[in-house]
């Protein structure tokens, strides 16, 4: 479903009434298992190269899956048969997204290209069907061009015309062999449902089964009901399910939002803005707590111990502490939310994690910060509030005066300008160059639509 100017999607939760008797769960957890089997036949088959022409929009693969029998075997209702083979090729095409990044990266950091080299791969790898086709051998001098549209021919002609077209397809060909990773699965514990795969009654949800014409009932702590796809999540340990209901809702318009901010985002705290304000300032003892947990409390031999009750309980305390540093960022995301009240935030594009020149506890701390998950929940509460939430450009903003813009020298969390003497704590000067990028950006666009 697409969503209106003014509304955005966000995800409720429903949950069982009474817990769930251990025969009703494993049938659940059957469709569970069905649904990782296709998955796993959808990445194992389509996954590759040769296979990456099927994928978009995808109705090729579907229609190869009903062929292939794999349904009848399983048994398995066609409402969650063919959302699972979708799921998969959402992976599949995520993989290859990721793969391209990978590939660009190397692609700008090889001194050995030249930039018409690099123009040439680029403009390959942005059109599909050339990059579909070189993939597949297709696009050397020997074995003839690929099939373009018009307009794109006359272009890869000229960008063809001053490069080793060879040697560049067999560069590429070789970077994305050695990026592309196959998805796989060994997670069952949940499937998605379509409409047509339950219904809301007697204060509860049926849900289909694979037994023909029989429906589990559910009953569920509300009266709720929807009609749109959702995800059922198991917890066979306690004999619960969760049920994802992802709903269209109206942007708010908060009285009195409005004006510009600039924030600067770390781990010893979550957000400093232009002006001084801390929020989140007990961020790194909740992460802080789940690295010393997973680095003293992880299992020997993990990838073994699929059922091990020591795996379980491991699992288990992990996911208490990851609750709660969710909570926290939640609500320290709010709390800067209401407390500012801006109607634009600027944030910097951060760099790569680095380890360099740590201890082995704070480079586990580091590679476990989930600046990822806070992102996206500051983004999810600005289009709530309708806060616009545009990212900067952010190399050299720390070291940056955000005064004079000369460049200056951090010394235990303070900045010190030696042209002007601005001297500010090192994450606010951040945030005001976080602040004056983002004017600078905004003005720019402004200027080239006019």
């Amino acid at each position: 479903m697409k969503g209106h100017k003014h509304t955005i999607y966000k995800t409720v939760y429903q949950y069982n009434q009474v817990p769930i008797s251990v025969t009703d769960m494993e049938r659940m957890l059957e469709i569970a298992r069905d649904c990782r089997e296709v998955k796993n036949y959808v990445y194992d088959r389509y996954s590759g190269i040769r296979s990456l022409p099927k994928i978009y929009p995808g109705y090729t693969v579907q229609n190869e899956m009903t062929k292939s029998g794999l349904r009848e075997r399983l048994g398995l209702p066609s409402v969650y048969f063919y959302l699972s083979i979708f799921d998969a090729l959402g992976d599949i095409k995520s993989q290859w997204v990721r793969t391209k990044g990978r590939v660009e990266k190397n692609i700008r950091n090889n001194p050995n290209l030249t930039a018409k080299d690099r123009h040439y791969l680029r403009f390959v790898m942005k059109q599909s069907k050339c990059f579909e086709a070189v993939l597949a051998g297709g696009a050397d001098p020997v074995e003839g061009e690929p099939d373009l549209p018009a307009e794109w021919r006359e272009r890869y002609t000229a960008v063809c015309a001053e490069v080793d077209t060879h040697r560049l397809n067999q560069y590429l060909r070789r970077q994305v062999r050695r990026q592309l990773d196959r998805p796989h699965t060994e997670v069952a514990d949940g499937f998605p449902v379509s409409p047509k795969g339950y219904r809301y009654a007697d204060h509860g949800i049926y849900l289909s089964m694979k037994e023909s014409r029989k429906r589990l009932f559910v009953p569920l702590t509300d009266n709720n009901q929807y009609t749109t796809q959702i995800y059922i999540r198991l917890c066979p340990e306690e004999g619960n399910i969760t049920i994802n209901i992802p709903i269209e809702v109206k942007q708010r318009h908060p009285a009195g939002y409005g004006g510009e901010i600039g924030l600067a985002m770390g781990l010893k705290c979550m957000f400093v803005t232009d002006k001084g304000a801390s929020y989140g300032e007990k961020y790194l003892e909740y992460q802080a707590a789940l690295t010393d947990y997973v680095r003293e409390k992880l299992p020997r031999h993990q990838r073994n111990a699929k059922n091990n009750p020591g795996m379980k309980k491991y699992n288990a305390g992990k996911a208490r502490l990851e609750k709660a540093m969710h909570d926290y960022v939640n609500l320290e995301v709010n709390r800067m939310l209401e407390t500012e009240k801006p109607g634009v935030i600027y944030l910097p594009k951060l760099p790569a994690k680095s380890k360099a020149g740590f201890n082995r506890r704070v480079n586990a701390t580091v590679n476990m910060w989930q600046r990822g998950f806070i992102k996206s929940r500051l983004l999810q509460k600005c289009r709530e509030r309708s806060i616009e939430l545009t990212e900067v450009f952010g190399k050299g903003i720390s070291t940056q005066c955000s005064r004079c813009d000369a460049d200056g020298e951090k010394k235990e969390d303070m900045f010190r300008c030696p042209v002007c003497g601005l001297e500010l704590p090192e994450r606010q000067n951040t945030a005001g160059n976080v602040l004056k990028r983002g004017r600078a950006q905004r003005e720019e666009k402004e200027k080239c639509s006019l």
